[in-house]
């Protein structure tokens, strides 16, 4: 009996060293964005000031204010609903695409399939980098050039989205489907009424994948956008951070920053846990 209470107790001791390392460790984690927070209230003048102040004093919200107006030509709230705008069409159109497919590489048998499956998860492996040139090509023959449809075609790449989403198919059973094609269920109404609401884990968390992936999106915007007023958030902060001086004006870019990943946390927030049972589903399957 007392061997059995020592291993108890040594096991309820290394889940309590393993929970107390995991929370320092977030802690760590977390400190530059409390930083940041923190920092877009104070006034500039005492915002780099050393030692660090974690609570402002005093609380000011001329930051967010400045960073509101359109001031020294850069808008940020109209970069703020064009980053909202790409950034939902982009998550739309990989669902749209990925969706039908996955089903189509999962439950459709063809020639060649698995090859042509294969071929487009390879992908995957490839820097998204050396596609620039040929995209920016096609897409200035397109007449797209800094225009919104720019920044929204091109991401439209469903391999990461066929790939997951192809796992999750792969778990419905055939008997459900053949059932269903026996009643008159076209694959049509079989993928929208029943593969889709089976699968909806994977699809919220590759709709929140994509939206972040879009959203934090910099190079391409770069490359393609010019006018001011069709830029999305981080083109516009990064012009934003190059006509403040960082040291004197750090509150003012903390301000863009925080109101930058604010939405992205609050997203994350309500999402979470379809995330977390579609990964960790996929991770099973």
């Amino acid at each position: 009996m007392t061997l059995a209470l020592r291993g108890k107790a040594r096991r309820q001791m290394r889940s309590f060293l393993y929970s107390l390392f995991m929370c320092i460790l977030a802690l760590f984690w977390f400190l530059p964005i409390l930083w940041m927070f923190s920092t877009s209230f104070k006034p500039n003048q005492m915002a780099a000031s050393y030692p660090i102040r974690w609570i402002p004093s005093p609380w000011t919200w001329e930051n967010y204010v400045t960073v509101v107006k359109v001031g020294r030509g850069i808008d940020i709230p109209k970069a703020f609903s064009n980053s909202v705008i790409v950034s939902t069409l982009v998550a739309i159109g990989v669902l749209l695409t990925a969706t039908p497919a996955a089903y189509v590489f999962a439950r459709v048998k063809f020639r060649g399939r698995d090859i042509l499956f294969w071929a487009i998860v390879a992908t995957l492996a490839l820097p998204v980098q050396m596609f620039y040139v040929p995209v920016y090509i096609i897409v200035d023959r397109m007449g797209l050039l800094d225009t919104l449809p720019a920044l929204i075609l091109p991401p439209i790449s469903p391999a990461l989205g066929v790939f997951l989403l192809r796992q999750f198919m792969l778990s419905i059973p055939g008997e459900l489907e053949d059932a269903a094609r026996i009643d008159g269920c076209s694959r049509l109404r079989f993928l929208v009424s029943i593969a889709v609401p089976l699968v909806k884990p994977a699809l919220v968390s590759l709709g929140l994948i994509t939206f972040l992936s879009s959203w934090n999106n910099l190079m391409w915007p770069l490359l393609v956008i010019r006018t001011p007023s069709k830029m999305t958030l981080p083109l516009a902060l990064a012009r934003f951070q190059g006509t403040y001086h960082f040291v004197f004006e750090a509150g003012t870019i903390m301000a863009g920053v925080t109101f930058a990943i604010m939405p992205v946390i609050v997203l994350f927030a309500f999402l979470h846990t379809w995330i977390i049972r579609g990964v960790s589903l996929s991770i099973e399957k």
